[in-house]
Protein backbone atom coordinates (compact mmCIF):
# COMPACT_ATOMS: atom_id res chain seq x y z
CA UNK A 1 0.00 0.00 0.00
CA UNK A 2 1.18 3.30 -0.69
CA UNK A 3 -0.01 6.48 1.42
CA UNK A 4 0.41 9.75 0.02
CA UNK A 5 0.53 12.42 2.88
CA UNK A 6 -0.52 15.46 1.69
CA UNK A 7 -1.08 18.95 3.06
CA UNK A 8 0.15 22.41 3.03
CA UNK A 9 3.84 23.18 3.76
CA UNK A 10 4.19 22.71 7.47
CA UNK A 11 1.46 20.91 8.45
CA UNK A 12 3.30 17.80 10.05
CA UNK A 13 3.17 15.39 7.03
CA UNK A 14 7.02 14.57 7.84
CA UNK A 15 6.57 13.84 11.76
CA UNK A 16 3.28 12.08 11.00
CA UNK A 17 5.59 9.74 8.56
CA UNK A 18 8.08 8.64 10.96
CA UNK A 19 5.27 8.14 13.60
CA UNK A 20 3.69 5.96 11.13
CA UNK A 21 7.15 4.34 10.03
CA UNK A 22 8.02 3.82 14.45
CA UNK A 23 4.81 2.05 14.63
CA UNK A 24 5.05 -0.31 11.55
CA UNK A 25 8.87 -0.96 11.25
CA UNK A 26 8.29 -2.80 7.77
CA UNK A 27 7.53 0.36 6.40
CA UNK A 28 9.15 2.60 3.96
CA UNK A 29 9.33 6.66 3.77
CA UNK A 30 9.71 7.51 -0.06
CA UNK A 31 11.16 11.20 -0.43
CA UNK A 32 9.49 12.62 -3.53
CA UNK A 33 10.93 15.83 -2.53
CA UNK A 34 14.32 14.71 -3.30
CA UNK A 35 12.60 13.30 -6.71
CA UNK A 36 12.23 16.89 -7.63
CA UNK A 37 15.09 18.31 -6.40
CA UNK A 38 16.86 16.06 -8.38
CA UNK A 39 14.45 17.06 -11.49
CA UNK A 40 14.33 20.57 -11.06
CA UNK A 41 18.11 21.09 -10.35
CA UNK A 42 19.55 18.94 -13.45
CA UNK A 43 17.32 20.89 -15.87
CA UNK A 44 18.71 23.39 -18.09
CA UNK A 45 18.25 26.79 -16.44
CA UNK A 46 16.19 27.48 -19.92
CA UNK A 47 13.48 24.97 -18.45
CA UNK A 48 13.14 26.29 -14.56
CA UNK A 49 9.70 26.28 -14.15
CA UNK A 50 9.20 27.40 -10.41
CA UNK A 51 9.60 26.03 -7.27
CA UNK A 52 6.65 24.01 -7.41
CA UNK A 53 7.34 20.19 -8.61
CA UNK A 54 4.05 19.79 -10.20
CA UNK A 55 5.31 22.28 -12.74
CA UNK A 56 7.60 19.39 -14.20
CA UNK A 57 6.12 16.32 -15.91
CA UNK A 58 9.15 14.69 -15.22
CA UNK A 59 8.50 14.61 -11.72
CA UNK A 60 5.44 12.61 -12.08
CA UNK A 61 6.68 10.15 -13.97
CA UNK A 62 9.50 9.82 -11.84
CA UNK A 63 7.86 9.34 -8.59
CA UNK A 64 4.91 6.86 -10.04
CA UNK A 65 8.49 4.57 -11.37
CA UNK A 66 9.92 4.86 -8.47
CA UNK A 67 7.12 3.90 -6.39
CA UNK A 68 5.57 1.37 -8.81
CA UNK A 69 9.10 -0.49 -8.32
CA UNK A 70 9.00 -0.28 -4.25
CA UNK A 71 5.81 -1.28 -4.55
CA UNK A 72 6.51 -4.35 -6.94
CA UNK A 73 9.19 -5.65 -4.62
CA UNK A 74 8.42 -4.09 -1.20
CA UNK A 75 6.23 -5.97 1.32
CA UNK A 76 5.55 -3.04 3.32
CA UNK A 77 3.56 0.49 3.40
CA UNK A 78 5.10 3.24 1.64
CA UNK A 79 4.50 6.72 2.99
CA UNK A 80 4.30 9.59 0.66
CA UNK A 81 4.80 12.83 3.28
CA UNK A 82 4.58 15.81 -0.24
CA UNK A 83 2.79 18.42 -0.72
CA UNK A 84 0.19 18.80 -3.36
CA UNK A 85 -0.92 22.00 -4.50
CA UNK A 86 -3.07 21.49 -7.67
CA UNK A 87 -6.19 19.00 -7.72
CA UNK A 88 -5.40 17.00 -10.45
CA UNK A 89 -1.57 16.22 -9.02
CA UNK A 90 -2.39 12.69 -7.06
CA UNK A 91 -3.95 10.79 -9.90
CA UNK A 92 -1.28 11.71 -12.02
CA UNK A 93 0.76 9.88 -9.91
CA UNK A 94 -1.26 7.11 -8.41
CA UNK A 95 -3.37 6.70 -11.87
CA UNK A 96 -0.71 4.78 -13.08
CA UNK A 97 0.20 3.43 -9.96
CA UNK A 98 -3.02 1.87 -9.71
CA UNK A 99 -3.30 0.65 -13.75
CA UNK A 100 -0.35 -1.71 -12.03
CA UNK A 101 -2.09 -3.04 -9.24
CA UNK A 102 -1.01 -1.00 -6.40
CA UNK A 103 -3.27 0.01 -3.84
CA UNK A 104 -2.84 3.89 -3.38
CA UNK A 105 -4.41 5.96 -0.77
CA UNK A 106 -4.21 9.83 -0.61
CA UNK A 107 -4.88 11.48 2.96
CA UNK A 108 -4.71 15.38 3.13
CA UNK A 109 -3.82 17.19 6.53
CA UNK A 110 -5.79 20.28 6.94
CA UNK A 111 -4.70 23.41 9.03
CA UNK A 112 -4.80 26.97 9.19
CA UNK A 113 -2.77 29.58 8.35
CA UNK A 114 -2.21 30.50 12.11
CA UNK A 115 -0.94 27.07 12.90
CA UNK A 116 0.92 26.58 9.39
CA UNK A 117 2.83 29.55 10.30
CA UNK A 118 3.53 29.63 13.33
CA UNK A 119 5.13 25.85 12.95
CA UNK A 120 7.26 26.93 9.67
CA UNK A 121 8.58 29.15 11.94
CA UNK A 122 9.09 26.89 14.60
CA UNK A 123 11.34 24.75 12.46
CA UNK A 124 13.73 26.94 11.98
CA UNK A 125 12.59 29.05 8.79
CA UNK A 126 12.13 33.06 8.83
CA UNK A 127 8.95 35.19 8.10
CA UNK A 128 8.46 35.36 4.31
CA UNK A 129 10.35 32.26 3.42
CA UNK A 130 9.20 30.35 0.39
CA UNK A 131 7.23 28.12 2.22
CA UNK A 132 5.31 30.85 4.11
CA UNK A 133 4.50 32.52 0.94
CA UNK A 134 2.87 29.39 -0.34
CA UNK A 135 0.58 29.11 2.84
CA UNK A 136 -2.55 30.60 0.97
CA UNK A 137 -2.17 28.59 -2.14
CA UNK A 138 -2.01 25.51 -0.67
CA UNK A 139 -4.83 26.16 1.80
CA UNK A 140 -6.78 27.75 -0.93
CA UNK A 141 -6.23 25.03 -3.77
CA UNK A 142 -6.16 21.90 -1.08
CA UNK A 143 -9.68 22.81 0.01
CA UNK A 144 -10.65 21.90 -3.93
CA UNK A 145 -9.41 18.12 -3.71
CA UNK A 146 -12.13 15.50 -4.62
CA UNK A 147 -11.64 11.70 -2.93
CA UNK A 148 -8.94 12.46 -0.21
CA UNK A 149 -9.48 11.45 3.63
CA UNK A 150 -9.34 14.79 4.87
CA UNK A 151 -8.05 14.57 8.97
CA UNK A 152 -7.95 18.09 11.08
CA UNK A 153 -4.20 18.22 12.29
CA UNK A 154 -5.08 20.97 14.87
CA UNK A 155 -5.32 20.39 17.91
CA UNK A 156 -3.83 16.89 17.95
CA UNK A 157 -0.77 15.06 18.77
CA UNK A 158 1.44 13.36 16.20
CA UNK A 159 0.47 9.99 17.69
CA UNK A 160 -3.42 10.55 17.35
CA UNK A 161 -3.06 11.67 14.01
CA UNK A 162 -1.41 8.24 13.27
CA UNK A 163 -3.81 6.62 15.04
CA UNK A 164 -6.39 7.99 12.78
CA UNK A 165 -4.77 7.47 9.27
CA UNK A 166 -4.35 3.83 10.49
CA UNK A 167 -7.89 3.44 11.63
CA UNK A 168 -9.16 5.17 8.08
CA UNK A 169 -7.28 2.91 5.96
CA UNK A 170 -8.24 -0.25 7.43
CA UNK A 171 -11.69 1.22 6.37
Amino acid sequence: MIIWINGPYGAGKSALAEKLHELDPHSHIFDAEEVGNAVRDNLPKELFNGYIFENYPLWFETCAALLRDISGRYGGTVYVPMTLVYPDSFEKIAGPLREGGADVRHILLESSYEIVHDRILARGEEEGCWCMEHIGLCLERQSRFENVIRIPSFGQSVSELAAQVRAAIQK
